[in-house]
């Protein structure tokens, strides 16, 4: 089995290749393509969370806001605190079509865990959780969520 693609960028060259499989190879690296294409859906789609010496799977909207501290960067669920790896900046972007935004330099939070937008001093938010925490929005980042809501 041979297959071939070409890629004509920006500029008049034409790139091309092909690769040769043998009929088993082709069928194994099609499974490979397959379950990779999946555990990256999986992995945009989910988080995974330490917390009392176990990990959970935890969906984005199971997370409340993501907080960024001296032990590291957590997420905050209704029911606790998990300990999580990447970045807030990681999750900022790709997590932004959730309705994650930014609130100021160490927490991003979920829109749909809102319940009440409290204007604050200097232009400022205050943002009440559904599990009663507050969140102040900065200065820097009123503006962006403003405009995300239309206020």
């Amino acid at each position: 089995m041979i297959w071939c693609s070409s890629n004509k960028a920006t500029t008049s060259r034409a790139e091309s290749f092909c690769i040769v499989f043998e009929a088993i190879d082709y069928m194994d690296v099609i499974k490979l393509l397959v379950s990779g294409v999946r555990e990256d859906i999986h992995f945009l789609n989910t988080l995974t969370g330490f917390s009392d010496n176990k990990f959970a799977v935890i969906e984005p909207r199971d997370v409340l806001y993501l907080e960024a501290g001296p032990d590291g960067l957590m997420a905050h669920t209704k029911s606790k605190p998990y300990s999580i790896k990447e970045t807030l900046h990681y999750y900022e972007n790709i997590w932004a079509a959730k309705g994650f935004v930014r609130i100021n330099k160490s927490q991003l939070v979920n829109l749909l865990h809102v319940k009440e937008i409290v204007p604050w001093f200097n232009s400022r938010y205050v943002l009440r959780m559904d599990n009663h925490a507050e969140l102040e929005v900065s200065k820097m980042f009123s503006k962006k969520l403003r405009n995300t809501l239309n206020i």
